[in-house]
């Protein structure tokens, strides 16, 4: 009896470890090949390579879904999200700010042209110069010129 015991505790125990290898073997080289692409996708997110970042956070959220580096791909996903949206938003108040200023310097153009169309018309009047007074003649000298001889 103790003998069938025995050989059945250490079958449940050998099932035991055997589950566990086959788990670590399956899993570990997963979670390798993850922390690597993980470390890749966040060099590429430093370098300003957000699209290729992207790609291989996806990838790694895809391929392994039961790692931890998948769990930090989802999170570095939802923070490039965040950012993106963060600078599109800031974007476009940027635009609305330039097509609002665009909008009253129009505006300020067609009243100018309204005032400019609706002014009564002006009558220039060109008046012909002055006739000048007419030249006197010189009043003749009271000294008289003596002629020199030679």
């Amino acid at each position: 009896m103790r003998a069938r015991a025995l050989l059945i505790g250490t079958a449940v125990i050998s099932s035991i470890l055997g589950a566990i290898v086959a788990y670590l073997v399956l899993t570990v080289p997963n979670d390798i090949q993850a922390n690597a692409l993980l470390r890749q996708a966040h060099s590429d997110l430093n370098a300003g390579k957000t699209e290729r970042a992207r790609d291989s956070l996806s990838n790694i959220v895809q391929q392994y879904p039961r790692t931890d580096a998948a769990a930090a791909a989802t999170v570095a996903l939802v923070k490039i999200g965040d950012a993106e949206l963060s600078r599109l938003q800031n974007d476009l108040a940027a635009l609305r700010r330039d097509r609002e200023q665009e909008a009253a310097a129009i505006t300020r153009l067609q009243q100018s042209v309204e005032e400019v169309k609706n002014a009564p018309p002006k009558t220039i009047v060109v008046q012909a110069p002055a006739k000048p007074a007419p030249k006197k003649s010189p009043a003749p000298s009271t000294r008289q010129r003596r002629k020199r001889r030679r």
